[in-house]
């Protein structure tokens, strides 16, 4: 099986590295061949300077800025070969991975083996137990089960994205969403292309085994504000219940901002607290979430309704 492995990048000098290095010593297959693509999307930190010291990797360079979905198309028509392995800059993958990539030999397939620390870091506590209760029953998968295949029945509770993907190179670049800004929701909408228009179900097997290295410190800030006007992009653009929770607050908060500014105050402790609880396993995981959750979810929110603002002019602007 011959894998072309794409790590599509903008600004990832202080994860890279660690990328390149497990991506070009991963162990190759018998009969296979693989090349190593790396997309710069217009960095302007040390992320070219850093791709160029592997001599074994190809580099494309977009000159600008052009996001995510251009970053992996670009990939994708670059590649030599048919199967594609795309990886996040902060990814650590396994030295095992294409092999045990050719042994499951199913396609399109996600890693479930990643590496949770839950206390590496305070944003990982978080994060950890953000996902613990959005994909429950599924995560984290290991304590689950090794094989999970994604389909209609459970698309909405799995835990899926683009962080180390496994697919066709006909399928992904066929089923890429039809806008390319970079607000784009690319991840859930190519695998809900994949499963509900494709009639195609997604594995994911704790044999595909990564490391992702969590954001952290200043750089978490934008990229949070960022990730509120992606998850918006796809969830709040038809009912359910994320759209419906989204609602209810944005109504509470207007009513209480406009009528009782202490209401509006105390209401937003009482949410913060009562997440908290709903979150946390013990006493340490409450006093994380207190500590970060008011920061990163005012600015999930207000990415989100900027995305919805923005939306919403376009099609006045239509009209």
């Amino acid at each position: 099986m011959d894998i072309s492995v794409i790590i599509p990048v903008y600004n990832g000098e202080e994860t890279l590295r660690s990328c390149l290095d497990a991506s070009v010593n991963a162990e190759i297959p018998e009969d296979s061949q693989v090349e190593i693509l790396l997309v710069n999307d217009g960095s302007t930190d040390k992320t070219l300077d850093i791709a160029l010291e592997y001599p074994s990797v190809r580099v494309v360079d977009l000159k600008n800025n052009m996001g995510r979905i251009i970053a992996r198309k670009t990939g994708a028509e670059a590649a030599v070969y048919e199967n594609l392995l795309f990886i996040d800059s902060r990814v650590t993958v396994e030295k095992d991975i294409l092999r045990k990539i050719s042994e499951i030999d199913y396609q399109p397939l996600l890693a479930g083996g990643i590496k949770h620390e839950k206390y590496r870091s305070d944003y990982d506590t978080f994060f950890y137990l953000i996902r613990r209760k959005i994909y429950a029953p599924y995560f984290p998968q290991t304590k689950f089960s090794k094989e999970l295949y994604i389909s209609e029945d459970n698309f909405f509770k799995a835990p899926k994205g683009t962080t180390c993907f496994f697919v066709d190179k006909d399928l992904f670049l066929s089923t890429l969403p039809d806008s390319e800004s970079k607000d784009t929701s690319d991840d859930t909408k190519i695998m809900k292309n994949i499963v509900f228009d494709k009639k195609t179900q997604i594995l994911r097997h704790t044999d595909v085994k990564i490391d992702y290295n969590q954001r952290t410190g200043g750089n978490i800030n934008s990229w949070i504000f960022h990730r509120g006007k992606i998850w918006a992009d796809y969830y709040l653009s038809f009912i359910n219940r994320y759209s419906i929770l989204f609602i209810l607050i944005t109504v509470m908060i207007l009513y209480l901002l406009f009528t009782n500014i202490a209401g509006f105050l105390v209401s937003v402790a009482v949410i913060y607290f009562l997440a908290a609880l709903y979150l946390a396993e013990n006493l340490k995981d409450f006093i994380i979430v207190m500590k970060i959750f008011p920061m990163l979810g005012m600015l999930f929110y207000s990415g989100a309704a900027l995305k919805i603002i923005s939306k919403s002019s376009r099609y006045k602007g239509k009209d």
